[in-house]
Order: structure tokens, then C-alpha cells, then sequence
């Protein structure tokens, strides 16, 4: 069966350019048994191949087209000419098979863009990883899937004891017994389908309409919101065209000294993940001498309640965004986190009461804006929407198995796009808090300053807090 994508889904793709592929992906790293007889990756791959692909990864795009034009925004359609050994790929790194070594394969595979003719997404199957590791990199086009999406799919993918059978992610998908409740649930409303769009919509426009005027009234100083206003940041050496090279940085921290850090400041996990971030960024920028004199922003996508809205048996993207202040001009760091801490705050009041069809079409609405600006050229001419994305998706909290292969830790990757050089994507696993930072390489050649910035600026903050005390 065919399904639509929404606007938030088609807004990626026309992002998409050959120098901004918008992949996101996962970079996993495994355990192998000590026990294990044979080459276990190959063993690994043996089954995985076995099994059949399901939902969205044996789905591809379908273009309605009246000549040579399309005419409206593509479904997903089942590829009758699937290929498994396509999508599904085994490398190996050479000797010693370093951190490094691995980081910088996944920098290359993440620049490349997938292929439009086939389902959007790749498996890498990487052996050779010091210390008796190996490594999976799954990357999957952000058109079809989100960050809590991905979660997701990890929970369905992974096991949750060493026992269990192995299962490849593209046989995760749910199954039609599954998707049966959705469907019932179609039948349904599509029973009073006429009445249902007409109350939605007037409410979803006037929702739409309440929070493009708060930006207004934002903008001409009618409103003292901490939340700054999207397109009114400054421009830094983040914020320029960018190219097709990648460079992938990582970093972790244990959740538990972070979650330590919350009362004492009167900050979420995710403020404090901001903070962080917004340190390691001011410190790189000092270093350059390159600091803006204004206060750089984030754009923190929001993921919106799915009770409010059908949600059909494709993933898709349900989420809005926030801007956040990142009070990359204040010298204090107890002074930057309040102010981050007021930001999100007055972001979040913003949202209360708005229906999540707004929200999205909001998000739409920006993104399709930053769209134009890039198919355009116009990002040297035109403020960034925000300086850069930051966004903390909460992962598992149990130990995960691939098989009897325990997982040891996963990094996320995400999206640049032209005008934005840089993006910090944080996921949780048990208790450690990894930061997955992505940069253009030839824009910030030195991205591991910055990881190296994060963990620094986290003991910055902690040396003031007991001083305090």
C-alpha cells in the first residue's frame, strides 16, 4: 500500500543537495564474545542476510509526474526490485582498527547521499575494531525516519538478554497483525473524514496563526520571552557554505554526573547538555578569535505527542523545533545556564495549548524556509535560522545484545545543511550520555576540539558549583 509523505517528511527531501544529504544515522559499537568459535562477523552476516526486509525498508519514493514535472509530494511505494546485498555491506577497518580509524570511515560513508531509486537507507557491517569490537553504521534518510523513530527501531533491532535470536533492523518493522489496530483506527475516521479536517484545520490554523504572531510581537519587542526568534542570529565561521566533506567527533559522559549537575542549577538534563555544548562552542570560538558579540542560538527539535495525531504504520517525522539561547556572550557560567534555563523555559510555555498539527506545520514552515534559502543560495545573504542544531534523544536505559554481542555504546549522526557547519546530536544508553558531533570538514578541521571542549566545560561547571558550597 502506498503511503504519503507529510510535509515535514518532504521538506527534507528538498533540502537535499549534493553537498547536504540529509542522512541520519546510527554508529554502534559491539562486543564480540570471547567465546565465540570462527569469524563471528561473517557468521553474523550470514543470518542477517536471511532475513527479509519489511515496512519502510523495502519502500521507496514515487514521484506522480505530468511530463517531465512532478506534481505532488511522493508515497512510498514497495520495491519490487529489492536488493539486499545492496543495501547491507561488510568492510573492514585496517590494524589496528584505532577509534580514529573508525571515526574517520564514518565521516566518508556519512557525506555520501543515498540513492533516490531505492529504499533510502545502508547497513555497514565493520569488523576489525580494537579491543575485540566490531561496529555497525546504519544510515537511513531523515525523509523516513526520525530520532525517536530511531530509538525505536533500536528497541525492536537489539535484545535485551544474549540469549535471544538475532534480528536485522529492516526486519523490525511492525508487523501487519500489528499495524491492524492502525488501520481499524483509518477505517474509522475515515468515516467522518469531512467533519474531522474541518474542525482540525480551523484549529490547526489558528494555532499556526497564534505562534507566527507571538514571533511578531517578539520581534518588535512586545514580548520579554527568553526564546529568541528564528532568523535574527548572528553570523559566525559555523554559519557559511558548506561543502560535501564530513568529520565526525564523539564524546561521553556518565548520565549520572550530569543528572548531578540539575538541582543545584535549576536545569533539565537537557539545559545542561545545552550548557555544555554552548561551552565547548565559546571556547573553540575564543580560541579563533571568532567569538560573535551577540549570543549564538540552537534550534532543539521538539518531539510532539503522537496522541494527538493519527500515526500511520510509517514512521515519518513527528516533531517541531525551539530556539534556544545559548548565552555563548556570557563570561559566567552560572549566568550562561540561567539564561539557557530561562530560554527553554519561555520556548516550552510557547508550545503549551498549541495542537500538535500546528506545531509540525510550524516546523514545516521554517524548514521549508531554510529550503528556499539553500536551493537559492541566499545562506551569505540572509541570518542563520539558528547557528547550529542540538538535539538529545533519549535512548535505552537497559543493556542491550546483538545476538550474544553486548552493546557497548552508540553514537548518533545527523543533518547539515548549507549555512549550519556544525550539529551536536546526543542519545543516552544505560548511563552514559554520547555526543555525536558532525561538522564539515573542510569548515572545522579540528571538530574533536570541541568534544574535547564538552567534557571541560562539564568540569568547569562542577568546580564552580562546589566552590559555592
Amino acid at each position: 500500500m502506498a503511503s504519503k509523505l507529510n510535509t515535514l517528511d518532504y521538506a527534507f527531501l528538498t533540502l537535499e543537495k549534493p553537498t547536504t544529504p540529509i542522512n541520519v544515522a546510527s554508529l554502534t559499537i559491539m562486543e564480540i564474545p570471547d567465546d565465540h568459535k570462527g569469524n563471528y562477523i561473517r557468521d553474523l552476516l550470514k543470518g542477517l542476510l536471511r532475513q527479509p526486509a519489511t515496512g519502510l525498508f523495502s519502500q521507496k519514493l514515487n514521484y506522480p509526474f505530468t511530463g517531465s514535472l512532478p506534481t505532488s509530494i511522493p508515497s512510498w511505494i514497495d520495491d519490487d526490485n529489492f536488493d539486499i546485498n545492496y543495501h547491507v555491506r561488510h568492510v573492514a577497518l585496517p590494524a589496528p582498527g584505532s577509534m580514529d580509524d573508525l571515526l574517520c570511515l564514518t565521516s566518508r560513508l556519512h557525506g555520501r547521499p543515498l540513492e533516490r531509486t531505492r529504499p533510502l537507507w545502508e547497513f555497514y557491517l565493520i569488523e576489525g575494531v580494537e579491543n575485540n569490537r566490531f561496529a555497525i553504521y546504519l544510515k537511513m534518510h531523515h525523509a523516513a525516519i526520525d530520532g525517536m523513530g530511531g530509538v525505536e527501531l533500536m528497541k525492536r533491532w537489539f535484545s535485551d538478554t544474549p540469549t535471544d535470536e538475532v534480528k536485522a533492523p529492516w526486519a523490525c518493522m511492525p508487523t501487519p497483525a500489528e499495524n491492524k489496530k492502525h488501520l481499524s483506527d483509518y477505517l474509522f475516521t475515515s468515516t467522518t473524514k469531512l467533519f474531522s479536517q474541518m474542525v482540525s484545520n480551523t484549529m490547526m490554523v489558528q494555532d499556526l496563526s497564534k505562534m507566527l504572531f507571538g514571533q511578531y510581537l517578539k520581534t518588535i519587542g512586545l514580548d520579554n520571552s527568553h526564546s529568541p526568534v528564528p532568523f535574527t542570529s548572528p553570523r559566525s565561521i559555523l554559519n557559511v557554505p558548506i561543502n560535501s566533506t564530513r568529520r565526525f567527533a564523539v564524546k561521553s559522559l556518565p548520565l549520572s554526573d550530569i543528572n548531578s549537575l540539575c538541582a543545584p542549577t535549576d536545569a533539565t538534563i537537557n539545559d545542561i547538555l545545552l550548557f555544555l555544548c554552548s561551552s565547548a562552542i565559546r571556547k573553540y570560538l575564543l580560541e579563533k578569535d571568532s567569538l560573535p558579540h551577540r549570543s549564538l542560538t540552537a534550534s532543539v527539535p521538539v518531539a510532539v505527542s503522537k496522541k494527538k495525531s493519527h500515526k500511520s504504520s510509517h514512521n515519518g517525522n513527528q516533531l517541531t523545533y525551539v530556539i534556544a539561547d545559548l548565552a555563548t556572550d556570557e563570561l559566567e557560567p552560572l549566568k550562561r545556564i540561567e539564561r539557557i534555563v530561562d530560554s527553554t523555559k519561555d520556548a516550552k510555555r510557547e508550545l503549551v495549548g498549541i495542537s500538535s498539527a500546528a506545531t509540525t506545520s510550524f516546523a514545516f514552515l521554517a524548514q521549508g524556509l531554510v529550503a528556499i534559502v539553500n536551493q537559492l543560495r541566499m545562506s551569505k545573504l540572509m541570518p542563520p535560522a539558528a547557528n547550529l542544531v542540538i538535539s538529545n534523544v533519549p535512548g535505552p536505559k537497559n543493556t542491550l545484545y546483538f545476538g550474544n554481542a553486548k552493546v557497548s555504546t552508540s553514537y548518533p549522526l545527523s543533518v547539515l545543511i548549507d549555512g549550519q557547519a556544525l550539529n551536536i546530536t546526543v542519545i543516552s544508553y544505560q548511563d552514559t550520555i554520547s555526543f555525536g558531533l558532525l561538522a564539515c570538514q573542510d569548515t572545522i578541521p579540528d571538530l574533536e576540539v570541541i568534544a574535547d571542549n564538552i567534557e571541560s566545560s562539564f568540569d568547569d561547571l562542577k568546580a564552580v558549583l562546589n566552590q559555592g558550597n
